[in-house]
Order: structure tokens, then sequence, then C-alpha cells
């Protein structure tokens, strides 16, 4: 555990590790309740957004149906206009693409002439001069396709920040591996596959206890995602559970950003941006129809979904602390303002750890 020391009783260490578990979770709250994204990181988010066409109600259900994960769509050439080139092999999505007829005309008594591909050039760069009155009749409706951005050769580093791919770092693939081996050591295998998207970062199949993790992500995000989806299973999130996406997502992400705290690494605008949302989400469900009076009991609703994500940090966080020292990791735990002690070898024995009931959710 972060900044764990040698106590003269058992009591005195629960009540150490009590006080880190709070701070922890007070990290949270004010995580989840103040942060916002940078303004430059939004306003480069919906310039890359705006290069690429709208489609119609219609049609945006047509993607959705074919790939509910689509994030960025456009025609092939309009790909190759950005600079990028769909990957061979890759099967675009269908969508309807009207077919209109141009017409055009010098002055209001002159008859329309249908603009064709025989049409002189010259007429045509007066069109395009705005020199000419034109309308448009639409005609007939055509398939066309489309393809996501993951389905091309646009690398990580050209997406916007706020998609979240991450970015390169050895800390943080190290700690991948060696997460990922204790992940399977509770019960949940973790795999890491090319899930074409970049929408999708992973999820976790309760029925089967697995993990996946989108291999598009760079290692700072591939992290951040492994804990959160070994967060469901720890939380033994399943649909059935009783709680709402909102607090499922929320409890997720609270424990995983305990637990990565507890590693001394930052957390990523993506995780806290994810977790901002879901907890202001769940509080307004909690705030639906309730009276002032019950609206104001929900502080004390908050602290009861807190104690079982601080039973599951205080419970795993000294193991995975003690796997990343033994691999040679040496954890640099945050300091808080109460706390700055120096850290332990110790580790909560195996038979503590909490394999996972099985059942089925799927998260971000």
């Amino acid at each position: 555990m972060p900044g764990y020391r040698k106590y003269h009783s058992p009591e005195e260490k629960e009540e150490f590790a009590d006080q880190l578990a709070a701070d922890a979770e007070q990290r949270v709250i004010d995580l989840a309740e103040n942060w916002e994204a940078d303004a430059r990181d939004v306003a480069e988010f919906l310039i890359f957004s705006s290069r690429f066409p709208r489609y119609s109600i219609r049609n945006q259900m047509l993607i959705y149906k074919q790939n509910p994960y689509a994030m960025f769509v456009a025609g092939f050439e309009q790909f190759k206009e950005m600079g990028y080139f769909v990957l061979k092999g890759e099967k675009g999505m269908r969508i309807w693409v009207p077919h209109n007829i141009t017409y055009y005309r010098g002055k209001e008594s002159e008859p329309w002439k249908r603009l064709t591909k025989s049409t002189p050039k010259a007429v045509r760069d007066m069109i395009k001069a705005g020199m000419l009155e034109t309308r448009e009749e639409l005609q007939f409706y055509r398939y066309g396709v489309v393809f996501d951005i993951a389905q091309t050769n646009c690398p990580a580093e050209d997406y916007p920040k706020l998609v979240g791919l991450g970015c390169a770092d050895e800390l943080h693939a190290a700690a991948f591996d060696i997460i990922s081996e204790y992940s399977n050591r509770c019960g949940m295998p973790v795999r890491t596959i090319d899930l074409k998207s970049v929408a999708l970062r992973g999820y976790y199949e309760s029925e089967t206890c697995n993990i996946t993790i989108n291999s598009r992500l760079a290692d700072t995000q591939r992290l951040s995602t492994l804990l959160h989806e070994m967060a469901h299973g720890m939380l033994q999130h399943g649909m059935d559970t009783g709680k709402s996406r909102a607090q499922r997502e929320f409890e997720a992400d609270a424990l995983s950003v305990m637990l990565e705290s507890a590693m001394g690494l930052p957390i990523t605008d993506t995780r806290k941006e994810h977790m901002s949302v879901e907890y202001k989400n769940y509080i307004t469900e909690l705030k639906t129809g309730k009276t002032d009076e019950e609206k104001a009991e929900i502080n004390e609703q908050i602290d009861k979904v807190f104690k079982p994500i601080g039973d599951l940090y205080k419970r795993h966080a000294p193991q995975i602390l003690a796997a990343l020292r033994l691999s040679g990791i040496q954890p640099q735990p945050i300091k808080t303002a109460q706390q700055a002690a120096p850290a332990q070898e110790e580790k909560t024995p195996e038979h503590v750890i909490d394999k996972p009931k099985r059942k089925m959710n799927r998260s971000l």
C-alpha cells in the first residue's frame, strides 16, 4: 500500500490504511466534481471533427447499426484528400447518398438548363464563381460506402487529445504487463486485440470474466482502461445488480483512479472526463423525483457507494504494488497533505483475492 510503514499493532495499521483510502476517495470526488477539459483540447477536437461530413439522421442510424463505435466517418476519396488511406481489406458501411441534378440560368427570363458532363468548361467556371443562378433537384438515392477513421492508416498522434488514445510510456507499458498477470490470477484473463475502433477502448465480459483491451491504445490509455475493466470485475458488475449504467461506470472509474493514484501514475484526461460525466449523471439520477430532504441525504448515499470501493482498494492495492516492486518497478505514490510516510514491503495474502461472479457488462 502506498506509504505503508510498520506499526506496533494491527489496529494502528488498519487505521492508517483507512486514512489512505479516505484520502484516495476524496481525490476521486474532487476530480469528478471539478475536472474540466482544457479549452484548447476542446477546440482541437472540434476542428478535427469538422473535417468529417455530417450525415442525416437516417444515415446516422445506418452507420450505428453497422458499427456502433464508429467515431469519424467519411468516404474513400474524402479520406484520401485528408492524406489518409483506407486499409486493404476493410469493409465499408453502406449509407444512402442523394443524387441531385443541378440546373443553371443566366437571367430570370431564361429557361433552366441542366448541368451535364457535356456542359462547356466556361459555363462550369461561371457556376463555380457564382456568376450564374443554380438550383438542385433530388432525382434518386443510391447506396454509397463510408469508412470509420479506425479503418484507415491515420496514426494515433494525428488524433486530437480528447479522443484519448494515450501516449507511449515505458513505465505504463511494464505496469500493464504486470497488472495483466495479476488480473489473470484474480480470474479475469486479459487479451489485447484490434477492436477496429478508436471509440471502444475495452470491455469486461462478466459471463466469462474476460477482459478485452483495444490494441490501438498507447501505453498510458491501455493501462487506464485495464484498471477500469478490472474494477468492473472486482465490483462484480453485471446487468442484474440493480445499478444504473452511470453508477456502474462511476464506481469502476473511482476504483481504477484510486489504484492508479496508489502507483503514483498521472490520471489520463480521458479517464477524468469519463469519471466526471458519469458521476454527474449518477448525481442527477439520485436527485430526480426526490424531495429537498431526500436530496440532502445524497452525500450519505455516495458514502455508501464508496464503502465496497474502499474495501477493494485496501485489499488489492498492496498486492499490485508488491507485484510491481518484485518486477523492479518502484511505485512513487502520490503524497497527500495528511500522510507522507515511507513504503513497506508488505503484501496481503493471496486467499483474500476475490474472484468475480459471472454475468455480462460492457463498457468503454
